[in-house]
């Protein structure tokens, strides 16, 4: 997937009731939902020197954070913790790979 073409498709994400980011938010760390994300976020190539849109760097840098700010809403809400933080892990490993870390 392309930088242009991926900020629409990450939107999705966030979208009230049927998104990944969405659902975390509410406390509901629904694996089948991550792993949709997931592999959204590992579509996306940018080619070494590539300009990336200033959406899509703005839609990625904030994955790692947020999720870890849900943390406690997915315990609270009976989730799987230990699943979770490895979510956290994965999610911010591919959006390291994309932006590349400083």
């Amino acid at each position: 997937m392309s930088p242009e073409t991926a900020p629409e498709i990450l939107e999705s994400e966030w979208a009230p009731d049927s998104g990944f980011f969405w659902n975390i938010r509410q406390g509901r760390f629904v694996k089948e939902e991550y792993e949709r994300a997931l592999r959204k976020l590992e579509a996306i190539s940018v080619a070494e020197g590539a300009m990336i849109p200033r959406r899509l760097v703005s839609l990625l840098w904030y994955i790692p954070t947020f999720m870890e700010w849900q943390r406690e809403r997915v315990r609270e809400n009976g989730g799987n913790v230990e699943e979770f933080k490895k979510a956290i892990t994965r999610m911010t490993n591919e959006v390291e790979r994309v932006l590349g870390v400083p």
